[in-house]
């Protein structure tokens, strides 16, 4: 991207000043693009977790220790983007509208922070769980964490 931009000089006395072109760019890790996204899938109601490991996104939960490009995978060219996403989505929630909503709210973070065009979002749903179900699992695996930490530093 190339800026050109002329400074004139207050003064009438003093020569114009003329800057000489300038080039940019701005680039974007796919790291920061899936931490975009990531954030953004969070807070669509409906989504339990992101499941690149379903007890390591639990674990997260409980620690407060949530690695948000988790369970997505991005692209990033030059002006464009393509992100693929592995989730749980809650059971007896509308798939489709869940969908609708990532899409929606992935594409606005994104293009808007980055200007980087979203050309591809592939969600894919590797597992269905209730509320209670996953807060359960959640508890039990934590307290084997928990368990399995202790024996080793025992």
């Amino acid at each position: 991207m190339k800026e050109e931009r002329e400074v004139y000089a207050m003064d009438a006395t003093q020569p114009a000043v003329t800057t000489t072109p300038m080039l940019t760019t701005l680039t974007f890790a796919d790291d920061v693009i899936t931490k975009i996204a990531g954030v953004a899938i969070r807070e669509v109601d409906g989504v339990l977790a992101m499941s690149s490991g379903f007890f390591d996104d639990i674990a997260d939960k409980f620690r407060n220790n949530v690695d948000l490009s988790k369970g997505i995978s991005a692209e990033v060219g030059e002006k464009q983007v393509a992100i693929d996403v592995d989730l749980i989505l809650e059971y007896g929630r509308d798939a489709q509208e869940i969908f609708k909503k990532i899409c929606a709210r992935v594409r606005d973070r994104v293009e808007g922070m980055t200007g980087l065009k979203v050309v591809e979002l592939n969600v894919h749903v590797s597992d269905v769980l209730t509320r209670d179900a996953w807060r359960k699992q959640a508890s039990d695996n934590e307290l084997a964490r928990q368990k399995k930490l202790a024996a080793q530093g025992a």
